[in-house]
């Protein structure tokens, strides 16, 4: 199966001189197996990446700073997100305090949220503008106070996921809240005769079913169920 790069080479064309006009120390190119992300990989097949470093200024300062970065676009780009892996010593490789994994992959938000930042079809430079700089923001804001901003990111993994759709439900933390995700993760849309899921006992066109249809407009079903899978995933490792 062809990359997306060789199936849409006006595409590649496009999205580097736009990287190249809007971050001159940013190039996409496409590299060989082997390529070194960071320290801690390497590419297992050829991609497109991009890689160099990218210019922020520092939240509530007037310090600008660079961070070394490499986004891997997978091969149906632009259908499916880049991911973002860290290559510089002040994004430290495995510290999940920070949002970093231990291959250097940056965890930039749940699922759901990628999904409403970055929707399909869109561009490298957004998924910079909506993704990347808001993390390297929160990075940068820890660098410089030496603690997390009093903004941006949920917890790591299920308990960030249980924060997020809270969050948008407008619930505290507790167990109705996968109740909602599994009427989210559903491909068709939930019966109004339904239990609602809050544990009310009303049925659910007499409760939430009106918020539970204002975010199935935002959030898309695979989105949801993927954070699900998570979810049931880290509740069987205990």
């Amino acid at each position: 199966m062809a990359q997306w790069y060789e199936s849409n080479r006006r595409l590649f064309r496009e999205e580097r001189e736009a990287l190249a006009s809007a971050c001159p120390l940013l190039r996409l190119a496409v590299v060989a197996p082997g390529f070194r992300i960071n320290s801690a990989c390497r590419l297992r097949r050829e991609s497109a990446v991009v890689h160099g470093m990218y210019s922020l200024h520092v939240p509530d300062s007037d310090r600008e700073i660079e961070y070394g970065v490499v986004l891997e676009l997978q091969g149906n780009y632009p259908n499916r997100p880049p991911e973002m892996f860290c290559n510089d010593p002040k994004l430290p490789i495995g510290n999940i305090d920070r949002h970093i994994m231990s291959d250097g992959r940056a965890c930039l938000a749940v699922h759901a949220e990628i999904g409403r930042r970055w929707p399909p079809g869109s561009t490298i430079i957004d998924y910079l503008d909506n993704l990347v700089a808001p993390f390297l923001a929160w990075q940068a804001y820890y660098d410089e106070y030496q603690k997390p901003p009093p903004w941006g990111e949920h917890s790591h993994g299920a308990q960030g996921i249980i924060e997020y759709y809270a969050n948008l439900l407008g619930r505290s933390t507790d167990c109705s809240v996968v109740g909602f995700m599994r009427l989210l993760a559903r491909k068709n849309r939930p019966k109004g005769h339904e239990p609602c899921p809050c544990n009310s006992g009303k049925r659910l066109r007499n409760c939430h079913r009106d918020l539970l249809y204002d975010i199935r407009q935002r959030v898309a079903w695979q989105d949801a169920a993927h954070d699900l899978t998570i979810l049931v995933r880290a509740d069987s490792s205990k």
